[in-house]
């Protein structure tokens, strides 16, 4: 069980990782002045980047919480590129790893929970 939350934690450190690189090239610039993001466009960037960063600073101590906003960024991710970003379908799909992260955190979570109150 616990070799099972230590792979969703590298996982997830590396996805946080790349999520930073990616966090900084699209919010500082230079970025791409042909891509005319609305200012709203670019406050979502920085909210969901906020969103995810507090999910992963839960995954040390509350997989449950985590897992579940892991799951609500992928889902706030998908309704900003659907309804604001007009080339956000690939980051959709970029996230998608980490919604099943997120599952699998809950998971985790309610096997652990099942396990305590077993014994």
């Amino acid at each position: 069980m616990k070799l099972f939350r230590n792979i969703l934690r590298v996982l997830s450190t590396l996805a946080v990782l790349s999520y930073a690189f990616i966090f900084i090239d699209e919010v500082f610039p230079p970025y791409d002045p042909n891509l005319q993001e609305s200012n709203f466009g670019i406050v979502m960037v920085v909210v969901l980047f906020i969103w995810f960063s507090v999910g992963y600073s839960y995954l040390w101590k509350n997989e449950k919480m985590a897992g579940l906003f892991f799951i609500t960024w992928w889902i706030g991710l998908f309704l900003t590129a659907w309804l604001i970003w007009l080339y956000g379908n690939v980051t959709v799909i970029l996230g998608l790893p980490i919604f099943v992260i997120g599952i699998l955190l809950l998971v985790y979570a309610h096997k652990k929970d099942v396990a305590s109150h077993q014994h």
